[in-house]
């Protein structure tokens, strides 16, 4: 007999076993589309990031707001043509809610402000925050950004930060906020109102008013968004602290302008205007408004 491996693969077919059939392949599980899924998840709205919502912590947040054609040939944020540059150039800013920092960076980039601090009071928003600065600061050459910047800005020698190395975050609650910091030129809150006023009520929300103007130098600028009405109804059930809090809140966003004049001291309140784009749903069309310490 011939040894094993000397045998014929003719050999060899004849001696083995044979083979036990193949198990039959599973269906094929039907699988949504992509376009589909997108689809659907716009309609359902943004994440959470946990469970608790009552924060407006949204993960993806920029991911559902559309982008609308501006200036530049990639589409940007509709708010940031009703914004002046001048308000934020090699200036001291916050940006208060800055959820993941997108927009936040966006102003930065746009406006070059000498820092700007993003506050959110999600910490696991603002971990992905100052991790954005970081993916950013690693596609840009330094050197020559800081030199453009501080022949822009006229301060030559001065110690001018770059973008995005003049962006910052911070995990804080502004409602409850007891700075000191009395030094900032501009303090913005992009679609945040709701949430502190959900929260805490008209008392919560004037406290944050409050706490804006005496941060402000005189002279400086509140630049607020709030979300209409329409959408604290859609939230108001959220957890029953909000549904409670919704039911006793007096103050609307229609009267914010005059509470910011009448009651907190603001020499001014004036609309910047509504972005009305098509692409936009109508929950993102929301005045901008300026007020001037």
């Amino acid at each position: 007999m011939d040894h094993p491996l000397l045998q014929t693969t003719a050999a060899k077919a004849s001696a083995a076993p044979a083979a036990a059939p193949a198990p039959a392949a599973p269906a094929p599980a039907v699988t949504e589309d992509k376009r589909e899924r997108k689809k659907r998840r716009r309609g359902e709205g943004p994440r959470p990031v946990s469970t608790d919502v009552s924060l407006g912590n949204h993960q993806r947040y920029y991911g559902y707001r559309p982008r609308v054609q501006g200036d530049e040939p990639r589409r940007a944020d509709a708010r940031l043509r009703f914004l002046e540059a001048a308000w934020w150039r090699a200036k001291k800013c916050k940006d208060v809610g800055c959820n993941d920092g997108t927009f936040s960076l966006e102003l930065t980039r746009r406006f070059a402000p000498r820092i700007l601090i993003g506050v959110d009071a999600d910490a696991k928003l603002v971990r992905a925050a100052t991790a954005l600065v970081a993916r950013r600061a690693r596609d840009l050459d330094v050197e020559p950004l800081l030199e453009a910047s501080e022949k822009k800005c006229g301060v030559r020698g001065k110690g001018l930060l770059p973008f995005p190395h003049n962006c910052f975050f911070e995990h804080s609650n502004v409602a409850f906020d007891g700075s000191e910091d009395h030094s900032f030129d501009v303090i913005s809150a992009f679609s945040v109102t709701k949430w502190i006023h959900l929260n805490h009520g008209d008392e919560g929300l004037l406290k944050f008013f409050k706490g804006v103007y005496d941060q402000l130098k005189p002279g400086g600028r509140f630049v607020l968004e709030p979300q209409q009405w329409k959408s604290y109804q859609n939230r108001r059930r959220a957890s029953d602290a909000i549904k409670a809090t919704f039911k006793s809140i007096k103050v609307k966003p229609v009267d914010f302008p005059s509470v910011l004049v009448e009651q907190i001291g603001f020499t001014t309140c004036e609309l910047l205007g509504t972005p009305d784009d098509a692409v936009l749903p109508e929950g993102f069309r929301r005045p901008i408004f300026c007020a001037v310490k």
